[in-house]
């Protein structure tokens, strides 16, 4: 019975140190990285609401869809957020995504992604610093638009209207918004949708 009590003890133990080690892992593979309701969504959501007739569409074909920004307190940049194109999704083509200092004009950050079209999907990028008050750009090009000037497209915050710049919330402030490429420029036309995430 001796025997039965401690094999059933140390079947208890072994999976409580699995689910603490999942849970460690998880949280590390993150490293805090919460992708659930972002600033920038919360910021969205927001000025979606703010005007009835602000609407929330798919579409603007041109290559590139940016947003210049500040953050109110110095942050990290752990992961970005994107729903891709169909298209692109099935071909495996990725986005370009850049962070820009538009101080020193250096850019801080790029990489190529690829973005489910069914959701936002969230890609882990290298931790990348933004200092409060510093002015920031965030930009998705498409790199192979297959022939197609359609598969530009993404999902934004359209204003129908002036720009309400800039709008901002206790973390973020947006003080403008590009679309260029292949035509354009369409300045503050409304909010790309791409979320950008801190640690």
């Amino acid at each position: 019975m001796k025997t039965h009590i401690k094999k059933i003890g140390l079947l208890l133990v072994a999976v409580v140190a699995t689910l603490s080690c999942n849970n460690d892992d998880n949280q590390n593979q993150g490293g805090g990285c919460s992708t659930a309701n972002s600033e920038f969504s919360q910021l969205y959501a927001a000025t979606l609401a703010s005007n009835s007739s602000f609407t929330d569409v798919t579409t603007m074909d041109l290559l590139t869809h940016e947003y210049t920004f500040e953050v109110n307190t110095n942050e990290t940049v752990c992961s970005i957020g994107y729903q891709g194109n169909a298209n692109l999704y099935a071909a495996s083509i990725p986005y370009l995504i850049e962070i820009v200092d538009n101080t020193t004009n250096l850019t801080i950050y790029s990489g190529n992604h690829v973005f489910d079209s069914a959701q936002t999907e969230y890609v882990s990028i290298t931790p990348t610093n933004l200092t409060a008050g510093t002015s920031y750009t965030l930009r998705r090009t498409v790199t192979n638009y297959l022939g197609n000037i359609g598969n530009t497209v993404g999902r934004l915050l359209r204003f129908n209207g002036p720009s309400p710049y800039p709008v901002s919330n206790a973390a973020i402030t947006i003080t403008s918004s590009n679309f260029y490429g292949t035509g354009g420029p369409v300045p503050d036309f409304g909010i790309p949708y791409i979320d950008i995430i801190f640690q």
